[in-house]
């Protein structure tokens, strides 16, 4: 059988010797049965029913079309043929990942699929100690607008343990206009659009709650040098903190403007270990702030 004028050869996914050709969309790719059989249980069952008769094989490979999109399909069997060799992430952003999350899950290639959530695990922790040393994988770009289709990916393919800093990412780092009227982006469950705008302002109510710190308890001022200092600079912050508009409760506790609090050396510990606790209470807390349960129930 001749390959119809209006089909096309994958150029990078037709080997000489392979011994099945996938049409997906009007891409063809000649590659080998046994490799997709090893990693995949629906590939080993689509292989083993009857093969055509020879007038409808090409090249003498039997050709079995899939509904897919040939796009997605490169980007599957890149990964799938390479896995193992990277040095840096096998995916290159977010389209990428999604492509062979999805695929992987379809097909039931669970290597696959394990690798692409352990980089949304990277990206969206699920531990408070993780989330401070929390690095984008060499060689994968993220960018904001990511969030809410790595929401949708993550609600359809039920991958709920990065659900709570994924929502926490998009309250923080779009805001409401996106979370409500999805500009550019669209949460696709309403339920989940609707507990975002609650997690909103429960992370607003939390962001204010964490200027306890700069609050002087009871019994401290016995230990302070000099209190009328201190006690000018802990206005100082407050005012600063009330003036920042930028929603983010769980900023690193210690990020480099703690070297700008200018205390004594007793209060600064105090109002960084009262920050800590406070900021540790709100990641314990936060599925429940979207009503995603406890960490312990996620990671079950």
């Amino acid at each position: 059988m001749e390959t119809p004028a209006e089909l096309v050869r994958s150029p990078d996914f037709w080997f000489p010797d392979g011994t099945v050709v996938l049409q997906v969309q009007n891409t063809l790719y000649r590659i080998y049965r046994g490799l997709l059989a090893s990693r995949s249980k629906v590939f080993e069952d689509t292989f083993s029913v009857p093969q055509p008769p020879e007038e409808d094989k090409i090249d003498g490979c039997p050709v079995v079309q899939l509904h897919d999109k040939a796009k997605d399909f490169t980007r599957f069997l890149k990964v799938l043929h390479n896995y193992g060799s990277y040095k840096s992430c096998p995916v290159s952003d977010f389209a990428e990942l999604s492509s062979v999350l999805r695929l992987s899950d379809k097909y039931d290639v669970p290597v696959l699929r394990n690798g692409m959530i352990a980089i949304l695990s990277d990206l969206y922790p699920t531990s408070m100690d993780e989330w401070d040393k929390r690095e984008v994988p060499s060689g994968y770009t993220a960018h904001h607008h990511d969030h809410i289709p790595i929401l949708n990916l993550a609600l359809k393919l039920n991958i709920r343990p990065i659900l709570p800093v994924v929502l926490y990412e998009i309250c923080c780092r779009l805001g409401l206009d996106t979370i409500v009227l999805g500009k550019g982006r669209l949460i696709n469950d309403p339920e989940y659009r609707r507990r975002c705008i609650l997690g909103h302002s429960h992370l607003q109510l939390a962001q204010r709650h964490a200027l306890r710190y700069l609050k002087r308890e009871e019994g401290e001022g016995e230990e302070c040098d000099d209190t009328a200092t201190c006690d000018v600079e802990r206005l100082r912050w407050i005012s600063f903190d009330l003036g920042d508009d930028h929603l983010d409760p769980l900023v690193d506790a210690n990020r480099t403007s703690w070297d700008a609090f200018g205390t004594c050396s007793t209060c600064h510990e105090a109002a960084k270990t009262t920050y800590q606790a406070g900021r540790q209470k709100l990641w314990n807390n936060l599925p429940s702030i979207f009503n995603l349960g406890t960490w312990e129930e996620l990671l079950a």
